[in-house]
């Protein structure tokens, strides 16, 4: 069925231990976790895994859950003034305000404040 210089590609095998570790995040993407973690969810070793996760999503670890944990926050910004900004950093997942605003404003173009009020101005106009 195959020829004799067929090789099977293993980065497919590598992907069933980051698809596992990509659920991982998601269940538990408020939680405090390591890559550490990750690499054992995925019976992978830590170096193992963090190439083959940077293989499988094009970024880091860090940067991956950073990622999410800003689109969680922007979904809850968006929630008529439901929480603060203070509540919502703690809420998704990240220790303290600094790093959290810092890791909004790099990735939005603005702080989370600003984020809130620009979205209030669009609903008032509309």
């Amino acid at each position: 069925l195959a020829s004799d210089t067929y090789r099977p590609d293993p980065s497919g095998f590598m992907t069933a231990g980051v698809n596992k570790a990509l659920a991982y995040i998601n269940e538990n993407l408020t939680d405090d976790f390591a890559e550490t973690d990750l690499a054992e969810v995925a019976n992978m070793t830590a170096s193992a895994f963090s190439r083959s996760f940077r293989k499988h999503t094009g970024m880091g670890v860090v940067e991956y859950v950073n990622r999410l944990r800003i689109n969680l926050a922007c979904q809850m910004l968006m929630n008529a003034g439901a929480k603060t900004v203070t509540e919502i950093c703690f809420a998704t997942g990240f220790n303290n305000l600094s790093n959290f605003n810092r890791q909004f404003l790099r990735q939005k173009g603005m702080n989370p404040s600003r984020f809130r009020a620009l979205l209030e101005e669009n609903l008032k106009a509309a």
